[in-house]
């Protein structure tokens, strides 16, 4: 087969744009969050301060989820992340000023972490929608594969880029370089949205504050007609909140495998890397045919390699062991964000791609202040051992238990009408 043949998803001239302004806005994003991650630890020292950050990004998100989901469908998503991707770049700017000006604390990265994520909860929906138009619907699964090639692409990139400019540049110039670089890296995704085909709205939009809660009724609804979609976003949801612990890689770096801020750059890469592996490894091969099981296998081999992150008795096997972290939740991402785009009607994908990143988002960020809390009293062994053995329990028990998800084919799905 031939490149084109393998990556027919690059062939449309909208999608490539967007693929590069994606990637070098994601490697500033990832370097921003390694570097806020590493900042509260080296300022408070303690685990349970880093896990307030899942708090923090996941509040905005259940608050403003849904309503940004109706955005989704009733404004032009183009114009939309025009004026998110903005505010996070002024965001990201006035951290890179706090640092610089030796100003920073705790309490104003909360602050300005969770304006981000205010931001964020609109930017979403918009964002993961946006690339089901830029394709046919026979590349989408194509196309998702490349997404999750260059996102965790910038996922390695970027940590690895903060751990070398705090030990380059020290504890001040360091972050406040990482913060301004990400600023830098907007306007590479700014000009992507703005060079996209014109998109209108998919629905018409609402007059008044009722007509919007009913728009948020019909995707609950509508969700409640496919459950195969439903199930996708509960196990996603329960894997993450027990397993999901990157709040817990500086302490893990600094106080149990004591190590510094390049090998720190290292470990939370290493995700990045397992998944970009499996996100290649998925763009060049055919789809799936029942991508409901994998979900579930996925799931609960993402449990065992958290378990052996907990083990790990030097930072080489807790690379490989991450590695395999970010493999197989990369895998588990593109076949559920598969299912739920072709499951899904064009005009309701706004609302129920920000129902998806509810449960998408929240549940490794309340599983970082989760496992943040336990390491705090078992130490962050414990709470890697424990987080991984529960998600290897959620697998087993759809495997059990979730026949929608378990047995589903692709060309299997077609919502019932939902009950009156």
């Amino acid at each position: 087969m031939t490149l084109s043949q393998r990556l027919p998803a690059l062939e449309h001239a909208a999608f490539r744009r967007w693929f590069v302004g994606s990637f070098l806005s994601n490697i500033g994003g990832s370097l921003q969050m390694a570097t806020v991650f590493w900042l509260l630890d080296h300022i408070t020292r303690r685990a349970e301060a880093v896990g307030i950050v899942g708090i923090v990004r996941v509040v905005p998100l259940l608050a403003l989820g849904l309503f940004a989901g109706v955005i989704a469908d009733q404004r032009e998503r183009a114009k939309v992340l025009l004026v998110t991707q903005s505010a996070k770049a002024v965001i990201a700017l006035l951290l890179a000023i706090l640092v610089f000006t030796n100003l920073v604390t705790p309490l104003a990265i909360y602050a300005l972490v969770g304006l981000d994520a205010v931001a964020q909860s609109y930017d979403g929906p918009s964002r993961q929608s946006i690339v089901a138009n830029l394709v046919p619907s026979h590349h989408y699964a194509n196309a998702a594969s490349i997404n999750g090639i260059q996102w965790r692409m910038s996922e390695v990139m970027g940590p690895v880029l903060s751990g070398l400019l705090i030990a380059n540049l020290g504890e001040r110039m360091g972050p406040a370089s990482a913060f301004f670089i990400n600023a830098i890296s907007f306007g590479a995704l700014l000009y992507a949205v703005a060079r996209l085909p014109h998109l209108p709205a998919k629905t018409a939009r609402s007059s008044g504050s009722r007509e919007v809660f009913q728009s948020i009724h019909e995707g609950i609804v509508f969700l409640k007609t496919v459950p195969v979609v439903r199930n996708a976003m509960w196990i996603d949801f329960w894997g993450t909140f027990v397993a999901g612990a990157s709040a817990l890689l500086p302490f893990l770096a600094r106080a149990v495998l004591k190590v510094g801020p390049t090998e720190y750059g290292i470990l939370v890469a290493s995700q990045g890397l397992g998944a970009m592996i499996a996100s290649s490894v998925l763009a060049i091969r055919p789809a799936f045919a029942q991508p409901g099981k994998w979900v579930i296998g996925m799931i609960g081999l993402f449990g065992l390699a958290t378990v052996g992150v907990g083990l790990s008795p030097n930072v080489y096997v807790a690379v490989l062991c991450l590695m395999a972290v970010g493999a197989t939740d990369m895998i588990s991402t593109v076949m559920r964000q598969t299912i739920r785009q072709l499951a899904v009607p064009d005009e309701m994908r706004g609302r129920l791609s920000s129902i998806g990143m509810i449960f998408q988002v929240s549940g490794p960020q309340l599983g970082d202040f989760e496992a943040a809390q336990v390491a705090g009293v078992a130490g962050p062994r414990t709470s890697f051992v424990l987080g991984g053995l529960g998600a290897m329990f959620v697998a087993g028990w759809y495997a059990l238990k979730g026949p929608a998800l378990r047995d589903y084919e692709y060309e299997t799905v077609k919502p019932t009408e939902p009950k009156s």
